[in-house]
């Protein structure tokens, strides 16, 4: 196997998310990595994205879809 394979197994393995996904936050927000990949998360779901502010640690942005 050479990194490329075993890069996706370690982020598994310690727990870390893609930098491009959505992840829950804390009950009913969402943490994305950025302001578009949000609206169009919510845009997929025919919903609008209400912004909550920054992420922790400038990690993305908080968010929910209403």
């Amino acid at each position: 196997m050479n990194w490329r394979t075993l890069l996706p197994l370690a982020l598994v393995i310690t727990g870390c998310s893609a930098p491009n996904e959505i992840v829950p936050f804390r009950e009913g927000v969402l943490r994305a990595p950025s302001y578009t990949l949000a609206a169009d998360y919510c845009s997929a779901k025919s919903l609008t994205p209400k912004w909550i502010g920054r992420a922790p640690a400038e990690s993305g942005v908080l968010f929910q879809c209403y």
